[in-house]
């Protein structure tokens, strides 16, 4: 399928919308930190899996459909992967060493 005009525009507003959710939720874990402590490690992992899984579905559907994908957006969402796997890693690392 031929990219509209406003594909790249939409992929972009989607980036920005999820970088903000994400600030948004640093922001007030570090506001409500002392309270939030003993919940880090299991919104830790739900936030994994469940953009993860998000994530591979949307992309399985773009692609079945066969929906324009920007380079930018493809690197991005390898970028995503990359860090979600150093994330799993990095906690599993500090809370079995």
């Amino acid at each position: 399928m031929m990219p509209g005009p406003y594909d790249d525009k939409i992929k972009r507003l989607e980036l920005l919308g999820g970088i903000g959710a994400g600030v948004l939720g640093a922001g007030l874990a570090l506001l409500f930190a002392t309270y939030l402590q003993q919940f880090a490690i299991p919104a830790l992992l739900l936030g994994v899996v469940s953009h993860g899984w998000a994530m591979f579905q949307k992309t399985r559907l773009e692609r079945q459909e066969g929906l324009y994908q920007p380079a930018w957006a493809d690197a991005a969402e390898k970028a995503c992967w990359l860090m979600l796997v150093s994330l799993v890693l990095y906690v599993g690392y500090t809370l079995f060493v």
